[in-house]
């Protein structure tokens, strides 16, 4: 369902919106009256996204960057009063599944990655997005995109597991600090979800799996990601679409009383 006008006049950090889950959200949010300032390393699916709200209707710009370099989140907050005054909302949103790996098998280096791409763009992103709301003073919303490796373990990807529940440490601090500015902060922690990530991750899985077997090493030394728990109780993935929702709801006044939560958009992975 649409919100007409839920987000009008309202400008919108989406961070990671080439595709999947900030693409869903990216499309929605123009449909319901956000200006949008997108960034994300793919430039082409970036602009792809762009052209996509503008047949919507919608009115927003594309930023190519790599937000795991502080200054871009500057440039990006930056960019965002520039063409827009100010700042209302802020999705960080951008992120990678990195090389999973158990920890005695996992480089320093495919451990940096992760972190750098998934806490460290959140880190960056808010740390501007906060001294623009604090600068304007009259609040803002901040959601950010975690995982329900954020909440709970995932078999075979530490890196992942600890750089989201990283994320969701900092969102509920951010909740302590900042509500005196009148600013909320949220995450979401979906479950997996049908977005070109999740395929890659599993591909990626796949080839190590296969790998071994060629070699003769049995495959149960190589985690599968899931483990043990291959769906959650509603018996499929999420469309990127159902996300977008949730973060959009957060976003939202209709959220007003919330902030420091994590909400698991998860179809009941982390209930069992």
């Amino acid at each position: 369902m649409i919100f007409k006008d839920r987000f009008k006049d309202k400008v919108m950090i989406l961070t990671g919106a080439a595709r999947g889950i900030g693409r869903a959200t990216a499309v929605r949010a123009a449909e319901e009256g956000a200006k949008l300032v997108l960034a994300d390393r793919l430039a082409e699916e970036g602009e792809e996204t762009l052209r996509m709200i503008r047949e919507k209707g919608g009115e927003g710009i594309f930023l190519p960057m790599d937000l795991s370099q502080e200054e871009n989140g500057e440039k990006l907050v930056q960019k965002a009063v520039e063409v827009y005054g100010r700042l209302d909302i802020a999705v960080n949103n951008a992120g990678v599944m990195g090389k999973p790996n158990p920890v005695h098998l996992l480089p320093k280096e495919d451990m940096d990655y992760t972190f750098a791409n998934n806490f460290y763009t959140v880190y960056f992103c808010c740390k501007y997005e906060l001294r623009q709301f604090i600068e304007q003073g009259t609040g803002g919303v901040i959601v950010n995109n975690a995982s329900i490796a954020g909440m709970t373990g995932l078999e075979g990807n530490p890196a992942y597991n600890a750089s989201k529940h990283a994320v969701n440490g900092l969102t509920k601090n951010l909740a302590l600090d900042y509500q005196r500015y009148g600013i909320r902060v949220n995450s979401v922690n979906p479950s997996g979800t049908k977005t070109p990530m999740v395929d890659e991750a599993y591909a990626y899985v796949k080839g190590k799996i296969d790998a071994a077997i060629a070699a003769g090493v049995d495959p149960k030394e190589i985690a599968n990601m899931g483990g043990r728990k291959q769906m959650p109780i509603i018996n499929r993935q999420a469309e990127p679409w159902e996300q977008a929702a949730a973060i959009l709801f957060l976003c939202s006044d209709d959220a007003s009383y919330m902030t420091g939560a994590t909400l698991q958009t998860d179809g009941g992975w982390t209930s069992f």
